[in-house]
């Protein structure tokens, strides 16, 4: 499943890149996050991290690599362990003093039939805890 969000929040693609660039910044963010840890030295492209996000009453998550990290442009990671997963947060610029914020993610359960079902039950939640990520990154940066 893929799932995307979009959001514009007014300040310059600085000010957001350097709150979504810093992993540190992520459980004040990002909703219904049940684990954020790093698992390596690295911050950036190769940064290793044990995440869990709560999506109903199921932690879902695993080991996710960051992938790609294009100063002020994009910033995409891989899941190691657990589901097939992969996020991206992109920024790009919006009107005068604005920065478009897309958030992105892509997973798919193990199980086959039962894991696409798994998979289609479960969007709806995964598309609220995007829109909710992007509210709480809008009122971090704006407030």
């Amino acid at each position: 499943m893929r799932v995307q969000r979009r959001c514009i929040i007014d300040a310059d693609r600085d000010a957001v890149w350097k709150i979504v660039s810093d992993p540190d910044n992520y459980p004040s963010f990002m909703a219904n996050l049940a684990r954020w840890e790093s698992a390596n030295e690295e911050s950036g492209l190769g940064g290793r991290y044990t995440v869990h996000w709560k999506i109903g009453s199921v932690p879902v998550g695993g080991l996710i690599e960051v992938v790609e990290f294009d100063e002020r442009r994009d910033l995409a990671w891989v899941g190691l362990t657990g589901i097939n997963l992969r996020g991206r947060i992109r920024l790009r610029d919006g009107a005068e003093g604005q920065t478009k914020v897309t958030f992105r993610l892509s997973y798919q359960a193990p199980g086959g039939i039962f894991g696409y079902i798994a998979d289609r039950i479960a969007v709806r939640q995964v598309g609220r805890t995007l829109s909710e990520t992007l509210k709480g990154l809008k009122a971090m940066i704006e407030g």
